[in-house]
């Protein structure tokens, strides 16, 4: 799961790096419809955040989306997220694709104990230090018995941040997001408010 607020190219490059290196299936993109750590304000709509992603990965087989976190009431967690993956795809190996910043914080979220038993995490590592990385995952696996492998991707410098901002100062962002999402985005009016650098 993820904000998308919006999708880019580095999400995309992450999850085909992932798929490829540790030959997944598919890979589910997971829009949050109430993200407990994020500012509601400065979020596109959650219809507008799923219909970039569905347009960015609509032409890989192995990309799929889905709505599951829209049709729940409150904040949207990830351990109540498995708990319903797991009902209808009881034969499934769920893992998590998170960044090592996200897995720093893991110790915040709901359930987070359970959440280790009921899947695998895998970490996107750009330019971390190794480490840094091997303390932090050494550490989550004694406490928790974690299952924590990682994947080296390209260090490719973007941030949803940054692209909220371009388009809020009339800048360009040909070639961050893929171009259907570049559509979007201007055609919608998305990112025009202020106080975007917060999120």
């Amino acid at each position: 799961g993820g904000t998308f607020n919006p999708i880019h190219i580095g999400h995309i490059i992450a999850a085909q790096e992932v798929l490829t290196k540790k030959n997944l299936d598919h890979i589910i993109f997971i829009p949050t419809k109430n993200p407990p750590h994020k500012n509601f304000k400065e979020l596109a709509s959650p219809h507008d955040r799923y219909e970039m992603v569905r347009l960015a990965i609509k032409d890989n087989p192995n990309f799929m989306i889905s709505d599951i976190e829209f049709k729940r009431d409150g904040n949207s967690y990830t351990y109540d997220t498995l708990i319903q993956l797991k009902e209808f795809m009881k034969d499934t190996k769920f893992h998590l694709i998170l960044g090592f910043d996200a897995l720093k914080y893991t110790d915040m979220w709901k359930n987070h104990e359970e959440v280790f038993k009921m899947a695998s995490f895998i970490v996107v590592n750009r330019a971390n230090s190794d480490s840094e990385m091997a303390e932090e995952i050494e550490a989550k696996k004694l406490k928790y018995n974690a299952r924590i492998s990682v994947v080296k991707i390209p260090d490719i410098n973007i941030s949803s941040t940054e692209i909220r901002n371009r388009v809020c100062n009339g800048e360009s962002i040909k070639y961050l997001v893929p171009y259907e999402v570049e559509k979007y985005i201007l055609s919608h009016g998305l990112y025009r408010g202020e106080g975007l650098e917060r999120l």
